[in-house]
This record gives C-alpha cells, sequence and structure tokens, in this order.
C-alpha cells in the first residue's frame, strides 16, 4: 500500500504536468500538445514524428555515405554561394555540424532535423489554414511516412532543407494573410530565400506564393514588399555567384540536367511511381487535391509544379523527387479536407517505410531474400555503398606502396575515397555534372596512377582511347572484390571494382583525361 505522502506526491505531480500540457497549449505550437480527449489522435500523430525521426537518426549513423553525399561533403569543405549542379544550401548545412567530426552521422544529422521541422511546420500549417487540430496530425503523419520523404530526411540531400523551407513558408503565408503582421511576411520571405537557396524548384514556390497573394485580396501591400525585399536580400550571395560563374546553376538546371528523349509514355510511368514512391492512399488523396475544395494557397503551390512536371516528362527523363514540394502542399491539402481522426491510409505508408528501414538495418538478409526469389540488382543496387568504406582504405594502401594517384570518373565515387581514406578527389572523364570537381586537383603529381572504375574497361573504348594518348603505358590493375552488404550477405553477393595502371603520365595528362566539359 502506498503511504499517504507518497500519495500526496503523485498527485502533485499529475497537477504540475497538467499545469505544463495547459501552458504547452496556449503557445504558438502548442496544437501538439492539446489537454482535451481531442487531442488523442494528434498527441500520437506527433509520437509518430519523433519516432520516425529517431529511426532515421539511427540510419544515418550506420549507413555508409553515397556518392551525392559525399560530393556535397566536397561541397562542405569549400563553401561557396552556390555550385554548378544545386544552390548552396546542401553544402552549409553539412558545414553547420562539421564540428562533430568525420562521420556519416555529422554529414546528415542537420538533414534529420529538417525532417522533425517539415512535419512540425506542415502540421501547424494544416492547423492554421483548416482551423482543426486533427488536420495537422493528417499532415505531420503524410510528411513523416512517405516512403521516399521518409528517404529524403535521413540522407544528405538538397530536398531536406528545401521542404523544410517549403513548409515554413506556408505556415507563414497563412499567418501572414490570416494575422497581416510584417514579422510574418519578413519569414515568409526568409522562408522562400532558403527554399531557393535549396533547390532550383525554389522559384515554383516563390511563384505559387506570389500568385495566391495576388488572387486572394487580402494581403497588405507592405508585407509584400517586406516579403519581396528579404527574399532578394538573403538570396543576393547566391545570383551574385552566378553573375560571376555564367549563370552556372541556371544553365545547368534549366538545360544541362537531362538529354532531350521524347517519350509520350513516361508522364504514365511517372504517375504510377508515385504511388511507390509517396505510399498508394497518399500520392492518391494528393492528386485529388489538385482541385478545388482545396485551399488556394496549398493549389497554388501543389498544382502547377506538378502540371509542369507531367508535361515536361514527355520531354526529358522527370526525376520523382522533383515532386516533394508539390506534394508537400498537396498532402497539407488533403489533410484539411480528411475529417476522420483514423490512421488508415497511414498504415501501408508505414509498412513500406518500414521496408526502407529493414533494408538499411539488415542489408544481408534483404540482398539474400531477393536472391532467393530470383531477383539479382544490377551492380549491387543500392547495396554497393557498403563496399566503399573498405574499397577506399584499400586502395589508399594500394596506392602508398606505389606511390601513385586516384583517378575515377564519377564525382560521387571520388569523394567517397576522399570521405572514407582522405584519397584527392582526381575525377575525369565528361561528365558535365562533376566539371566542379576538376578545379579540385589540376595535375597529377605521381609517377604513375590507377584507374578505378565499376565497369570493366574493355567495355568503355572511350576511356581506353584516353588512357593511351595520356599515358606512356597502360596496364591492367587488380580485381577488387567486395561483399554487398557487409556481415550476413549470402555467398556471391559482391561487388567487383576493375583498376587500371597509367604509367608514365605525359604532361597534360589530366586534361586529355578530362574532355567534353
Amino acid at each position: 500500500m502506498l503511504s499517504a505522502a507518497v500519495k500526496k506526491r503523485i498527485r502533485a505531480g499529475r497537477a504540475a504536468a497538467s499545469s505544463i500540457t495547459s501552458r504547452l497549449s496556449h503557445t504558438r505550437l502548442g496544437f501538439l500538445w492539446p489537454p482535451d480527449a481531442e487531442g488523442r489522435f494528434l498527441r500520437s500523430a506527433f509520437l509518430v514524428v519523433l519516432g520516425t525521426t529517431m529511426a532515421r537518426a539511427a540510419a544515418a549513423a550506420v549507413v555508409p555515405l553515397s556518392g551525392d553525399e559525399a560530393y556535397y561533403w566536397e561541397w562542405s569543405r569549400r563553401l561557396a554561394a552556390g555550385y554548378v549542379d544545386h544552390p548552396p544550401a546542401v553544402a552549409w548545412l553539412i558545414a553547420l555540424f562539421s564540428w562533430a567530426g568525420r562521420s556519416p552521422f555529422a554529414v546528415r544529422i542537420g538533414f534529420v532535423l529538417c525532417g522533425l521541422g517539415s512535419a512540425i511546420f506542415a502540421g501547424a500549417a494544416a492547423k492554421a489554414l483548416s482551423g482543426r487540430r486533427d488536420a495537422g496530425a493528417h499532415a505531420m503523419l503524410a510528411v513523416s511516412l512517405a516512403p521516399l520523404l521518409f528517404v529524403s530526411f535521413g540522407m544528405a540531400q538538397p530536398d531536406a532543407p528545401y521542404l523544410l523551407a517549403w513548409s515554413c513558408a506556408l505556415y507563414c503565408a497563412a499567418g501572414a494573410v490570416r494575422q497581416r503582421g510584417l514579422w510574418w511576411y519578413a519569414g515568409l520571405g526568409v522562408a522562400l530565400a532558403t527554399g531557393l537557396l535549396s533547390r532550383f524548384f525554389g522559384w515554383a514556390l516563390i511563384a505559387g506564393i506570389i500568385a495566391w497573394l495576388a488572387s486572394s485580396g487580402y494581403a497588405r501591400r507592405g508585407g509584400i514588399l517586406a516579403c519581396c525585399t528579404v527574399t532578394a536580400l538573403v538570396a543576393l550571395p547566391f545570383f551574385i555567384w552566378n553573375a560571376t560563374h555564367a549563370w552556372a546553376t541556371f544553365v545547368f538546371s534549366l538545360a544541362g540536367r537531362h538529354a532531350t528523349v521524347w517519350r509520350p509514355d513516361r508522364p504514365l510511368l511517372l504517375f504510377l511511381l508515385g504511388f511507390a514512391a509517396f505510399s498508394p492512399a497518399l500520392w492518391w488523396a494528393a492528386l485529388r487535391a489538385l482541385r478545388p475544395p482545396a485551399h488556394p494557397l496549398l493549389r497554388w503551390t501543389g498544382a502547377p509544379l506538378s502540371v509542369l512536371l507531367f508535361v515536361l516528362a514527355v520531354h526529358e527523363r522527370v526525376e520523382i523527387d522533383w515532386f516533394v514540394g508539390p506534394f508537400l502542399s498537396l498532402a497539407i491539402a488533403a489533410a484539411c479536407l480528411t475529417s476522420q481522426p483514423s490512421y488508415g491510409r497511414y498504415l501501408v505508408a508505414g509498412v513500406m517505410s518500414g521496408l526502407i528501414a529493414l533494408a538499411v538495418f539488415a542489408p544481408g538478409a534483404v540482398v539474400g531474400g531477393l536472391r532467393a526469389v530470383g531477383l539479382h540488382l544490377r551492380n549491387g543496387g543500392p547495396f554497393e555503398l557498403y563496399t566503399y568504406p573498405a574499397l577506399a582504405r584499400d586502395l589508399y594502401a594500394l596506392a602508398a606502396r606505389n606511390h601513385a594517384a586516384i583517378m575515377t570518373d564519377g564525382y560521387g565515387f571520388s569523394s567517397l575515397l576522399d570521405f572514407y581514406a582522405g584519397i584527392a578527389p582526381i575525377v575525369i572523364g565528361y561528365d558535365a555534372q562533376g566539371s566542379q570537381s576538376h578545379g579540385w586537383v589540376t595535375r597529377l603529381a605521381a609517377p604513375q596512377a590507377l584507374f578505378v572504375d565499376k565497369e570493366p574497361l574493355a567495355t568503355r573504348p572511350d576511356f581506353a582511347h584516353r588512357l593511351r594518348l595520356a599515358c606512356g603505358e597502360v596496364v591492367a590493375g587488380p580485381l577488387l572484390v567486395y561483399p554487398l552488404s557487409g556481415a550476413g550477405a549470402p555467398p556471391g553477393a559482391v561487388r567487383r571494382y576493375y583498376t587500371t595502371w597509367c604509367r608514365n603520365p605525359k604532361a597534360g595528362a589530366l586534361a586529355v583525361l578530362r574532355w567534353q566539359t
């Protein structure tokens, strides 16, 4: 039996907890801590958000970096106001946590936190636009459980700060029109500039917000001026960098990313791919929110870019992750239109995201299962990234023994070797997307170089020809073989790396090996 003193303390603790909850419920984001029974769904949704955030953080610590992540890490060591491939936010966010050391977790933690912030701001925007707390719960669940976003917020990619800026912009826009305060417009300006500094598609967000403000009739003229001024000032260094670099980001994003390949069936394929990327119920709900009665703010920021991407898909290869911004707006719109506090539509999304988590934490078992049913991923698929740390260490030792430089034809591949073993990133070939990496190393300072590739040289006559022109002698190097996913990988599940020695490189060898750039 509990003593009277203990019972008194328990009652006092409950009263204190109730008081804290009551106070939190009156703060800006107090919709997360409602004190009444109606808020159970919302509190459960917030627990899901926290759970997915912790799962991403754990995955960020155990999964080796991908090539793109390592490339962005290279950017963070050479900070600039712009880059050829993307605006600079991804590099600056990695640099913000550089004090945590050189590890995959240190590179990714900022992006994991962006996922948490995006879910909270999406929920706040849904609540502000609908006046219902359960709409905020639906929005948070959609942002947290959509499989593609589950991955995007766990990796060092431009999508994470881009989506944080997008969700924050929607929240500030709703507040600006509802309360008409200049601070809301200033916050909106910062969010719009951050979106522009994260992905080139930030222009679509700006256009959507401007179109909505112009059509709504509720905007404050001085507020719009403040918003535009703040946006221009925050993004000004990015424009200056581009003006002094032949508008490289604009040229690459608008004309250089993909070659023109006309395919009339690609929009349909893209539509079907959305069911796998965002989960069937969430993707269908988002597409239905393209039309009224969805809130005009959400339709203006979600519909135009979605329609443009489907049309553009006929012209070139549109990537499904280009839809993440519009999806966020339309997911919030769907949340505002949903009145039932049910987890039903999120069950499939949760299961799909859970399978992704399984592949992260038990890669050997997943590879074994795929092979057991007769599926063999080309080059190991995403599981090849588990071979990079060991490969980098072995190449470092091989180069040290032979006084050689290491060359690859991939900016991401070379960046991985640098991240894991400190190998100078020497990139050769003709890939325009990695042209910025050519300035990192400008000459071969070693008596020989080892070209490392994921394909046999015999299948790449263009590289074989260039090596013969640039090298005094071209000799086959060792074949390096690694298990696809480390411990637990089934026998035969391996990744092969092919090497070629470039003996006595000639003067200007790097220029010869870097062509069509």
